[in-house]
């Protein structure tokens, strides 16, 4: 027959089963909390973003040209003779076709002139007296000739005088403006001496440079929109089309003309022409959207059920209402705030913006 246990020994195995029971209990209890937490974390680990939608429009694509303005034509005003300087006109002021820039002292060349004349009028006088006796059978035909070789020799000479007396006045060839004056009167001036700079300013030329590239792209007489450097906006048209590429930049010269009737545009002001090669189908964008993949591309990124995605853009234009790009959907939505803390493939809380 069993002894009897003792009641210690009975009440200490209780307490033994009571603290394992005890022990076990609280381990599920921790496990299930600690789901719950990491459940409730990974809840609160999806980042709030705002995004925007964005539809694309219909935009013009220019080849912008940096170029400067050109006076039409630039001609330094010489004499055809040498002699004193006697009158110059004042630097600076606008002028028109056949007006007087320039004199020069006549000398002894009026003098001269006057000489042929007389000399043109005896000769004139002895041919029409051995014509007149030639008629009447007095003269021969050879002396007729002879009188006739002189009044013409004679008259030569009245021109070439006149010439000469002509030659004093340096007159302007077009209109223009007086952008310098070389000379005072009473210097001697001689064919090799400029007297004066004179610039036709209207129209006024822009010329720039386009690379081979482009230069297919662009024809005569297209109309181009131009951008001074006051940011004044005018109109011009193709002019000129080089054919031949600068052997240092490889890149071809093209000019444009724009009107200029009241001289307000200075000649040697930086200027860009802006000439329209087709149209495209662009988003315009605010420039602070843009940033870079691993690989260095270019690109926004956008929304896709709530999750990122990083799509690559082509900048068509620079603009200060922002960039013009290629590249993405015809209607997309756009992350505007947040962008720099998400990745491409996550997904994320979103806040419409209107």
């Amino acid at each position: 027959m069993l002894k009897k246990i003792p009641i210690n020994y009975i009440s200490a195995f209780v307490i033994f089963i009571v603290v394992i029971l005890w022990i076990f209990s609280g381990s599920f209890k921790n496990d299930t909390s600690e789901e719950t937490v990491t459940a409730e974390t990974n809840v609160e680990e999806l980042i709030s973003v705002r995004a925007k939608n964005y539809s694309s429009q219909n935009k013009t694509y220019f080849l912008t040209v940096r170029g400067r303005t050109e006076a039409d034509k630039i001609v330094l005003l010489k004499p055809k003779t040498t002699s004193t300087l006697t009158y110059a006109i004042d630097k600076g002021l606008s002028v028109s076709k056949d007006e007087i820039i320039c004199e020069l002292d006549p000398e002894n060349r009026l003098a001269a002139l006057d000489e042929a004349n007389a000399s043109k009028n005896k000769a004139q006088l002895q041919y029409d007296a051995v014509k007149q006796l030639a008629d009447e059978g007095y003269r021969s035909e050879n002396a007729v000739a002879t009188a006739d070789a002189a009044l013409k020799a004679s008259i030569a000479r009245v021109e070439m005088a006149t010439n000469e007396v002509e030659n004093l006045k340096i007159k302007a060839p077009f209109d223009g403006f007086i952008e310098d004056i070389f000379l005072e009167p009473g210097d001697l001036i001689a064919p090799n001496t400029p007297c004066a700079k004179i610039m036709k300013l209207d129209p006024m030329v822009i010329t720039g440079e386009v690379t081979e590239k482009n230069v297919d792209q662009v024809n005569l007489n297209q109309k181009v929109n131009i951008k001074l450097l006051d940011n004044k906006e005018v109109t011009g048209v193709v002019s000129f089309i080089s054919k031949s590429a600068n052997p240092s930049t490889r890149t071809y010269k093209i000019e444009a003309t724009i009107e200029n009737s009241n001289g307000t545009i200075r000649e040697g002001l930086s200027a860009d022409m802006f000439v329209p090669l087709r149209e495209v189908i662009a988003h315009l964008i605010p420039s602070y959207l843009i940033s870079l993949n691993d690989e260095g591309d270019l690109g926004i990124k956008i929304l896709t059920n709530n999750r990122v995605q990083f799509a690559e853009i082509q900048i068509v234009e620079d603009t200060i209402d922002g960039l013009w790009v290629t590249g993405l959907p015809k209607d997309v939505t756009i992350i505007t705030v947040g962008q720099e803390y998400v990745i491409n493939g996550q997904e994320v809380k979103v806040q419409m913006l209107n």
